[in-house]
């Protein structure tokens, strides 16, 4: 019993491990691992646009195309945008809206609570389940962190951090990647519907752009 309530006492500063900058004596080395993997993938983006710039689409090779993929997926690896967090888990979860921005010009912050309000049941059904899983997957990484420190003083429960934390490892990630995902594409789908119960009928007209979540952000954020 006191073991559980620990680890839910611990849930929300797991959360900021794994999404977001690290608190206190751990900014330091959490700055440093965010400026390695910035670095990474900013090697691996000048790749892919060294192959990009010089010829048009229809005058590149297979194997130049395929030398594009092959950088994308590992850039993809490391990040969907430019690391901002020490983890993936965190820059997959940041990704989402600064790809949303990129594309609809929308702060998703401000513009989620009024999407949610517009989207159908099953879709926030399905929304509180895959965050249910996410946080699961964080409570699960912080039993494998108490069976750690219980691993100090009885060596039997090295086995068990062993296993728990290889789960955790690839749980955490998968959940947040699940996770953006659903809320990506959430917006994706229904910003229209957003937009035609505020009343913008005419930018509503056609594929979500830019003119249309720059004045959805208006609304939102009440003009400041």
């Amino acid at each position: 019993m006191a073991a559980g309530t620990l680890v839910r006492t611990c849930g929300d500063g797991a959360v900021r491990i794994w999404t977001e900058d690290w608190p206190g004596p751990l900014r330091p080395p959490a700055h440093r691992l965010t400026a390695r993997r910035a670095r990474h993938w900013d090697d691996l983006q000048t790749g892919i646009e060294r192959l990009r710039i010089p010829r048009p689409a229809r005058d590149r090779t297979a194997d130049v195309r395929q030398e594009i993929d092959a950088l994308t997926v590992r850039r993809d690896r490391v990040a969907l945008a430019r690391p901002t967090r020490p983890t993936y888990t965190g820059d997959r979860l940041a990704a989402t809206v600064v790809r949303v921005d990129t594309q609809y010009g929308i702060d998703l912050a401000a513009c989620w609570p009024r999407l949610w309000m517009v989207l159908p049941e099953d879709v926030r059904t399905e929304l509180r389940t895959v965050r249910t899983r996410f946080d699961a997957a964080v409570v699960g990484s912080v039993w494998a962190a108490c069976h750690a420190v219980l691993g100090c003083l009885w060596w039997p429960a090295a086995v068990v951090v062993a296993v728990t934390g290889l789960l955790a490892r690839q749980r955490v990630p998968q959940a947040a990647a699940a996770l953006a995902e659903h809320v990506e594409s959430a917006v994706d789908v229904h910003l229209r519907r957003l937009a035609e119960e505020i009343g913008f009928t005419g930018l509503a007209d056609g594929p979500p752009d830019r003119r249309l979540g720059l004045a959805l952000n208006r609304i939102a954020r009440k003009a400041t």
